[in-house]
């Protein structure tokens, strides 16, 4: 059996008629409400920089503001690319699986991160940075998405609710191992720019009921302050 052409593959995956991809990183089907992005696994999870070749970015500028704004779902499918003899970058096969991936922006650089690698453990904020596919978007505060500031506080505090002390792993066991939500107890809107980030001092974990009662109604409440409606519940 002839061996697929990544062409082919993009065409037959999208719905697409291109007659070739070379030069593209990234096909839409707006039927579909879909964007695929071809990622090079040499450029880490990044799918599109300004560095890049001008036309390639503007086109897929347009693609990007699909997933921003209009809730299309992000693929990608990994790919490598060699230099040919002209010292053009040219493609050099590809992997013909194709994964879903949230959209994380850095300045005018996008990625497109595993969902596993960023949990949904984000409240919804004003300040748009990561988003997901199928008409949903996640917003996300820069400080809160600090995956480092993230790992400080939990070799800190541990994977227990410091409001309820609820344990995942022991309700769940090896599925709910190291799994909680990482809290920011300053309220975003009140933080600054020149803003520093303290892991201890300014995040804890918390299951994501207590999560969401902290953030609810958008009046977010100190920690100490849900605590004490729980225990009066309790009583």
């Amino acid at each position: 059996m002839k061996k697929e052409s990544r062409t082919a593959f993009v065409n037959r995956i999208m719905g697409l008629s291109f007659k070739s991809t070379q030069g593209k990183y990234s096909y839409c089907n707006d039927t579909k409400k879909q964007v695929l992005f071809s990622l090079n696994s040499a450029n880490g999870n990044v799918i599109l920089s300004p560095a890049w070749s001008k036309k390639g970015y503007a086109h897929s500028l347009k693609h990007i503001n699909k997933i921003k704004n209009d809730g299309y779902e992000l693929l990608i499918f990994k790919t490598s690319v060699k230099k040919n003899k002209k010292g053009e970058t040219v493609a050099d096969g590809f992997s013909p699986v194709i994964e879903r991936r949230q959209l994380v922006i850095e300045k005018d650089i996008f990625k497109a991160v595993p969902l596993d690698v960023f949990q949904p453990d984000e409240i919804p904020e004003d300040n748009e940075n990561i988003y997901e596919g199928a008409m949903k978007t996640i917003k996300v505060n820069a400080y809160e998405r600090d995956i480092k500031a993230r790992n400080i506080c939990l070799e800190h505090f541990g994977y227990l609710c410091k409001v309820c002390e609820f344990d995942f792993e022991k309700v769940y066991g090896e599925r709910g191992k190291n799994f909680i939500h990482v809290h920011h107890i300053i309220p975003l809107s009140e933080i600054k720019s020149e803003y520093k980030l303290d892991p201890i001092k300014d995040l804890i974990p918390v299951c994501p009921n207590c999560h969401a009662m902290l953030h609810r109604y958008r009046n977010t409440i100190l920690p100490q302050e849900l605590k004490v409606i729980l225990t009066q519940k309790i009583r």
